[in-house]
Formats: C-alpha cells, sequence, structure tokens
C-alpha cells in the first residue's frame, strides 16, 4: 500500500524528534546515516579541518553550521501543521523550537543584542549569516499569531534587535576569512519590512525605501544562472569546454530569493516594484527545476547549454578543479570541483514551489512540489547521493542525514496543505 503524503509527515517528525535535535531542541544541520545521532570527530579523517578551526572541530562544525536555519524551518513546518491539524503537540513542539532560537539569540549578546551566532559545538562563535537570520525571522513571524503574552513581546525584541543589528553596520559583517563582507542588500528588504511591521520605527520604512530605490531587488538576488546571461560575463574555461553553463547548488539560490520575495509580495503587494518581485519569482522558479532529477532529487551540479538552455548532467565519474569558483566561493572545500552527485535538498525547491505557486496558482509548480515530496521519505534525506560522483576526500557527505532536508519537507508539505494544494 501507497504511503499518504500525510502519513510520510508524521513520519518524518517522529523521526526528526527521534534523532535529529539537540537537548535544547535545536535542529542538527548533519547526523550520521549509519548511527542515526549526531557526528563525531571519530567520522573524519585526521587531516580534515572545518571551515572555522581552530574555534570548532570537524563535527562541531557539520553538526551546527546551519542548525538556525534548520530549526526556523522545523519550526515553520511544526506550525503550518498546527494551522491545519490544530494539534497541541505540534504547537508544543514548535514552542520548543521558539525557545531554541532564543537560546540563540540570548547567546549572541556576548557580542551585541541582535547578532544570531553560529553555534559550533553549542558555543557561541562570532560568525554568523544573513541566511540563518533571514530563516529565524520568518519563523518567529509566523509563530507570533500563535504566542502568548511574554513570547509575543519577546518574538518582537528578536525581530526588530536582528535587523537592527544589520542596518546600523550598512549590512557589513565578517564571513570566515572575510573581515568586512558586505552581503547581499537584496535579503535585506523583506526583513526590513519586518522590523518596521513590528516596531512602527520610521527608520525601517525609510531604509526600505531606499534600498528599493536602489534597484537591490529589481532582479532575482540568489539567481545562478541571471548573471551568466549578461554580455559581460566572460565564461570559465570550463563552461567554454563544454559549451554549458556550470550552476552550483541552486536550491539555496531558490529558497532564499523565494522567501524573500514570497513575503514582500504577501506583505507590501501594492508596491510599485511588485511586478519586478514577481517576475523574479517566476524566473527562480524555472532557474529551480533546471535542477531537479527525475527521481525527485536535485543535481548538486548542472550544466545548462548555451545555445538549447537545456540542462544536463557532469559526464559520470567526471572530475574536474575549475579555476574560478562561482561568487569566489573556490576556497570553500568541495566548490572547487564539478560533481554531478545528487541530494535531498530538492526539498528546498518543493517549498519554494509552494511558495511561489500562492502567486502563480500554477498546476505544475504543485505537481512538482508533490514530486519531491513522494519521492522522499526518511531514509531519503540523504545530504548527497553517488559516492563515486566524489572525490575520496568528500565521500563522507554521502553518509550524512540534512536537517535541512528534512525540515523544508515539512514546511513545504504541511504549508501546501495550509494552501490546500495537497488533499492528503
Amino acid at each position: 500500500m501507497t504511503q499518504s503524503l500525510s502519513q510520510r509527515a508524521h513520519d518524518i517528525e517522529e523521526w526528526a524528534e527521534k534523532h535529529f535535535l539537540d537537548s535544547r531542541g535545536i535542529v542538527y544541520t548533519y547526523i550520521r546515516t549509519d548511527t542515526e545521532g549526531p557526528l563525531t570527530d571519530d567520522f573524519f579523517s585526521p587531516d580534515q579541518e572545518p571551515l572555522c578551526a581552530p574555534i570548532c572541530t570537524p563535527a562541531e562544525w557539520h553538526n551546527y553550521e546551519n542548525c538556525t536555519m534548520a530549526t526556523a524551518a522545523y519550526m515553520l513546518g511544526l506550525l503550518y501543521r498546527y494551522t491545519v491539524e490544530k494539534d497541541p503537540i505540534a504547537l508544543e513542539r514548535a514552542r520548543r523550537s521558539y525557545h531554541a532560537l532564543k537560546h540563540i539569540y540570548d547567546m549572541g549578546k556576548q557580542l551585541e543584542e541582535g547578532f544570531m551566532p553560529k553555534t559550533y559545538g553549542a558555543r557561541f562563535s562570532e560568525e554568523t549569516s544573513s541566511d540563518q537570520v533571514l530563516y529565524a525571522m520568518m519563523a518567529l513571524d509566523y509563530f507570533y499569531q500563535y504566542a502568548d503574552a511574554s513570547e509575543k513581546a519577546y518574538a518582537k525584541r528578536m525581530i526588530v534587535n536582528m535587523i537592527g543589528f544589520w542596518m546600523k553596520r550598512g549590512y557589513r559583517y565578517r564571513y570566515f576569512w572575510e573581515e568586512d563582507m558586505l552581503w547581499p542588500l537584496g535579503r535585506f528588504t523583506a526583513l526590513l519590512l519586518m522590523g518596521y511591521k513590528y516596531s512602527g520605527d520610521e527608520a525601517f520604512k525609510k531604509e526600505y525605501d531606499r534600498l528599493l530605490e536602489m534597484g537591490v531587488n529589481k532582479e532575482p538576488l540568489e539567481s545562478r544562472l541571471l548573471p551568466k546571461l549578461k554580455p559581460d560575463y566572460q565564461p570559465m574555461p570550463y563552461e567554454i569546454e563544454h559549451n554549458a553553463w556550470l550552476l552550483s547548488e541552486i536550491d539555496g539560490a531558490i529558497s532564499m530569493d523565494m522567501t524573500e520575495l514570497d513575503y514582500l509580495l504577501r506583505n507590501d503587494p501594492a508596491n510599485v516594484w511588485a511586478k519586478h518581485w514577481k517576475r523574479s519569482a517566476q524566473f527562480m522558479w524555472e532557474e529551480g527545476k533546471l535542477a531537479l532529477a527525475p527521481d525527485g532529487t536535485q543535481y548538486v551540479h548542472v550544466l545548462v547549454d548555451m545555445d538549447t538552455r537545456k540542462p544536463r548532467q557532469p559526464d559520470p565519474g567526471f572530475f574536474k578543479q575549475i579555476e574560478k569558483g562561482e561568487g569566489g566561493m573556490d576556497k570553500w572545500i568541495g566548490w572547487s570541483y564539478v560533481t554531478g552527485a545528487r541530494s535531498c535538498d530538492s526539498t528546498f525547491i518543493a517549498r519554494s514551489a509552494v511558495m511561489a505557486n500562492t502567486h502563480f496558482h500554477d498546476p505544475e509548480m504543485v505537481a512538482s512540489a508533490k514530486h519531491v515530496l513522494s519521492a522522499i521519505d526518511c531514509k531519503g534525506m540523504r545530504s548527497y547521493y553517488d559516492p563515486d560522483r566524489h572525490l575520496p576526500e568528500l565521500r563522507h557527505r554521502t553518509d550524512l542525514y540534512s536537517g535541512d532536508g528534512f525540515s523544508n519537507w515539512l514546511w513545504a508539505y504541511w504549508r501546501g496543505r495550509a494552501e490546500n494544494l495537497f488533499s492528503e
């Protein structure tokens, strides 16, 4: 008997509750497939160091790198389940996720209130990223309707201070080896609008309007393909050799853009820039589809033929160092080579399809989301598949379950149910 999506959603949630949460309810970024528990350092080769060495070990990095994102995404999945089913267990678990985010927020006060740290080894660090803040603020915003009075007050405080932290720095902060990085400005417009919503502070609204007038959201912000279509783009030697543009990890690009655009379109639909937001959402959906594999997973790397605009995988077993990583990301392990491996992170694309459908009512978006959700169960939540497509030093990636994978699955499914996209 075929498992219904509803039953699968409940199974994934119970599996996550058993394996993916630390003592505070923070969602691990990865767990091991063999033990279904958090990473330990004996899992890694002795010479493997995390990006943030020496402040943490490889296991500490893998356990907590995206924990704020994953915890917030899980919280949203639980909240949408409560919206649909009114099950008090879902709200109780979402409330625990709120307290997990609050714990990370309070830990950040060691630097400054509003700073959301990366908590490698469940400890404070001075590393962060704006995508962690994006997810946390979206979760707090949706939680607000169900929060009690004290939770409302503190959630409002968190939201206002998180975006305030970035605004007063001119959106500059360190990022690993970059000491004073300017983060993508278009990522902050939705967060400024949210800050204004909860504070009424005209400074947020003025800054929101200023960034819009700069055109920071006129085109898709995170697109992997759009920069390559511009006349001044110089293809990498790898792309010239294959007569194709190389696109990497589309899931992160489409999911961040769609989250921001969805919030803007829902909360400021009469804005003169809304037509651009909607066009960008359509473009990002078309880009996301390029990475979807027939089996419902996603390809980590995709080649898009320069003549036909059709996607294809890199050749099986083909590994090659590329001369210049995308967006400077060649410094990251794994970004300096090409693979055609698959990943469960198609759940990001499914969730983005559900969000986009809110504004387009497109049966293809719904069908694509349902296909991904139908294809991936608990055991399919692998960070990467296809070990033969990875360099030996990176094959450990195929022995990891993904916190981002399962949390976005639940977010996609339960929001879809809340919007009557799925009947089961």
